[in-house]
């Protein structure tokens, strides 16, 4: 799986906004090392009020890796299955960073033994925040026990 990079932003005075945006594209710069500014990425975003916060996704990250793969996998009855993967995620930065993985699953489900706390952001949709250390790898395993009615 690819790692996207992405940024939240509050949409607020604080912030240097906090004024109604038009939908559009939002470029976003960083200051490097001799100071100059730097283009990390762009992303579309829709109108947004202030004080709305927004997600923006910058690009593939190059210096972040993931590595996907099912350990189990065990039929419990009719309709009813449960699952374990391994995700390895490695971080090539001078820096530690936090890696939220998102999960998709169908039906009904339940997260058994995680490694890492989650959220269940949506109805289909597990997201770990996985830490990983700077120059250094991370593992986040769990189980899942699906059940489709």
């Amino acid at each position: 799986p690819r790692v996207q990079t992405a940024i939240k932003v509050q949409n607020s005075k604080e912030n240097g906004l906090g004024l109604p945006l038009p939908a559009g594209i939002v470029r976003v710069y960083q200051i490097d090392a001799a100071g100059e500014r730097q283009f990390i990425g762009e992303d579309r975003i829709p109108h947004t009020p202030r004080d709305e916060e927004m997600t923006l996704v910058l690009g593939t990250a190059f210096d972040v890796t993931a590595e996907r793969r099912q350990t189990a996998y065990r039929v419990l009855g009719d309709r009813l299955y449960e699952s374990s993967h391994e995700i390895l995620l490695r971080n090539h930065k001078a820096e530690a960073i936090t890696v939220a993985v998102q999960e998709h699953f169908g039906g009904d489900w339940e997260i058994l033994s995680p490694s890492h706390p989650y959220k269940k952001t949506d109805a289909f949709t597990a997201t770990f925040d996985v830490p990983v250390p700077a120059g250094g790898q991370a593992v986040l395993t769990y189980t899942v026990r699906v059940r489709y009615r």
